[in-house]
């Protein structure tokens, strides 16, 4: 007896159609399967058979032969556990086949028939809910990515449950489910969403930016950093708060918008921590990874492709402490991602996009010691490991960072004084009344995003800015990236001051932030 099962796999951020087709008929006893299926989904076959039978429900003795299309589709999902059985439960009769093509399905099995929740769970609800479906079965387990899924979403968890929900007719189904004498319909109640004043993560609302003392320069290039979305880079000896500025930075940008707040869970989702979709908030995401990961783990990568940091940190902030310490390759891997805001891979012909729109935040020391240039302690670096040290920042990855400050050691009378310096919430206002202000000229992108065709329409200059920039061109040797990044930083500054005009006020404070010192 033939049936088919509607249901779907992740292919990097997407969700992809995939039917279950089940035929049993005459033969030795066992499962085939056809349809590119990995190690994953072939080991799913004891499984199934020891849930179908844990579960009250006779296992077919015949042949049973599955097919999962499209053919040229490569699937490595555990979710095509609950489909593959529900296929069979509708061939031995159990299910009323004709449901099942109307409705959607997934889920892993256990061999005692509960129903496990599953990675990337969030993107193939998302793609089913856009399907002419009566219905979709997931996991109890991903209750909360479903809910943030929308569309008619049962939440199961056990193949009994499923099999129960299948067996009734639609109107049916829908009624007993609101009176609650089955499986329970996924609401929007289901998923709670945080949102704390700053920070990105448990004990983010504990970190305020008046707590660190004195670098009161340090904070106006943050503020100018998360207003503009601009790549920033500290560098100064150890202690002189680094990192705590950079911990920060997430406090200081705008909170997400449901937009961005549905691809942060997307991403989680896709990187296997969808339970991290029950603490949401609209507080942007800090990634901070060590200076020995490697490339794949922070660009991504695989067999199966997977998100990296940097994906991680899409919609927030990426944090490289102790840049120089990354290996050469890893750091020189950054250049497309930064540029291009997102990061492909290619396996076997097939192309896996992740988004990876970020706020790039590093910090370096001065030397390998740390103290070149201290007052008040002596380097004790060659000449020859300082350069050495410098060049594995290249200078394509330089060109590519908006703004760099070199922070100085805290005086004690900043450091004991009770002169309270900028907030957290302080600074934040300032960023959101910028990005106001920008999106009143009719700007509807961060300044570093503005093409470089349209930086005539919103970052045009007078006549005395333009002799000014003429000259710091040559002077500084910029490059043409390097110039309309500055012009970039310039407008951001004005934002700020609320001005519709660059002055040269403006220019100069942007050039501060590229020159070498």
């Amino acid at each position: 007896m033939y049936s088919r099962t509607r249901t779907a796999v992740c292919a990097g951020m997407e969700g992809k159609d995939v039917v279950v087709e089940t035929d049993i008929s005459r033969g030795l006893p066992g499962i085939g399967m056809s349809g590119l299926a990995s190690t994953m989904v072939m080991e799913s076959r004891e499984r199934i058979k020891s849930a179908i039978m844990n579960s009250g429900y006779e296992f077919p003795k015949g042949r049973i032969t599955v097919n999962l299309t499209p053919a040229s589709l490569r699937k490595n999902s555990s979710c095509l556990d609950l489909p593959i059985a529900a296929g069979i439960l509708a061939s031995e009769g159990y299910i009323r086949t004709r449901m099942l093509d109307k409705w959607g399905m997934i889920g892993e099995l256990a061999l005692d028939g509960r129903v496990l929740g599953v990675e990337a769970a969030l993107p193939m609800m998302l793609h089913m809910a856009d399907k002419d479906l009566e219905g979709i079965i997931v996991p109890e387990a991903n209750r909360a990515e479903a809910a943030l899924a929308g569309g008619n979403i049962y939440a199961v968890a056990s193949l009994r449950e499923c099999a129960m929900l299948l067996s009734m007719d639609p109107s049916e189904a829908a009624a007993k489910a609101a009176a609650g004498e089955i499986v329970s319909k996924v609401s929007a109640g289901d998923v709670t969403i945080l949102t704390g004043s700053h920070g990105a993560s448990g004990d983010a609302d504990e970190k305020d930016f008046a707590d660190i003392a004195g670098q009161e320069n340090a904070k106006r290039a943050v503020m100018v950093a998360a207003a503009g979305r601009h790549g920033l880079l500290m560098i100064g000896s150890p202690g002189c708060g680094k990192t705590m500025i950079a911990g920060r930075m997430a406090g200081v940008m705008p909170v997400m918008n449901d937009r961005e707040l549905l691809e942060t869970a997307i991403v989680r989702s896709v990187a296997g921590r969808g339970e991290d979709s029950i603490r949401l908030r609209y507080e942007r995401p800090f990634r901070a990874p060590h200076h020995t990961i490697g490339r794949a783990g922070l660009i991504g990568g695989g067999s199966y492709p997977v998100p990296g940091e940097i994906t991680l940190a899409h919609n927030g902030v990426l944090f490289l402490d102790e840049i120089c310490e990354f290996s050469k390759e890893v750091i020189e891997s950054l250049r497309i991602p930064i540029e291009e805001k997102q990061i492909t891979h290619f396996r076997k012909g097939e192309a896996y996009t992740f988004p990876c729109n970020f706020q790039v935040v590093m910090a370096a020391n001065p030397c390998p010691c740390g103290f070149f240039g201290d007052p008040d302690r002596e380097c004790i670096c060659s000449q020859a490991e300082i350069e050495r040290y410098k060049k594995k920042l290249s200078g394509p990855i330089i060109d590519r960072i908006d703004m760099k400050i070199n922070m100085e050691k805290v005086k004690y009378d900043e450091l004991t004084g009770s002169e309270r310096g900028l907030t957290t919430a302080e600074m934040r206002q300032a960023v959101e009344s910028a990005l106001r202000f920008a999106e009143a000229r009719g700007q509807n992108c961060f300044n570093s995003e503005i093409p470089d065709h349209e930086l005539e329409r919103f970052c045009r200059l007078g006549n005395e800015e333009t002799k000014f920039m003429s000259r710091a061109y040559d002077s500084f040797s910029m490059s043409p990236r390097s110039y309309n990044r500055t012009l970039k930083v310039a407008r951001t500054i004005a934002d700020i001051d609320e001005s519709r005009e660059i002055s040269i006020a403006h220019l100069a404070e942007a050039l501060s932030y590229r020159i070498e010192e």
